[in-house]
């Protein structure tokens, strides 16, 4: 008879291998291509969307100069900011021939490309009356308004899309 111990003969437990982490699981790559599809698009998109809005930017940076290129003259800093209008219009809707508008037809039209009014009836009233005037005063609160109501029209105007004339937020 074997007086030994039957529990010295078991042997320890053995532990399988641990899982490698590479290479990961079908799942995992799939899911890595859609993130990296994704990340691709919203890249593209957001490249796009910056290089349509260059027009909005500069437009943006000569409003904020003209008050220092003319600070004594509201006349030509009237007349600078009715052409940046005309040009960026001209820019983001060629379409439309803003050109030879006079400035409240100018202005009314350009109200109609944004979702609230920037330039109030009076104010185009008051700008289309400057021209005909001998002598032409421009109140500093007429050309602060102006200012501010350019730079809203600038923000926050859209583009027309060539098909169906519908909106689209650039």
């Amino acid at each position: 008879m074997n007086t030994q111990d039957p529990l010295a003969q078991l042997r320890d437990i053995h532990l399988p291998e641990p899982i490698s982490w590479w290479p990961p699981a079908p799942g995992w790559w799939l899911l890595s291509v859609i993130v990296f599809a994704v990340l691709f698009f919203c890249v593209r998109w957001l490249i796009k969307r910056r290089a349509n809005n260059c027009y909005r930017r500069e437009a943006l940076q000569y409003l904020a100069q003209i008050p220092t290129t003319q600070p004594n003259d509201p006349l030509t800093q009237c007349q600078e900011i009715l052409s940046l209008l005309r040009r960026t219009a001209k820019t983001a809707y060629p379409q439309l021939a803003l050109e030879s508008d006079l400035t409240s037809t100018m202005l009314a039209r350009l109200n109609q490309c944004c979702k609230s009014t920037a330039f109030d009836a009076t104010l185009r009233q008051q700008l289309s009356e400057l021209p005909y005037q001998a002598n032409p005063e421009i109140p500093k609160t007429l050309l602060l308004q102006f200012i501010d109501a350019t730079q809203q029209w600038l923000k926050t105007h859209h583009l027309k899309n060539s098909v169906g004339g519908q909106h689209a937020n650039v």
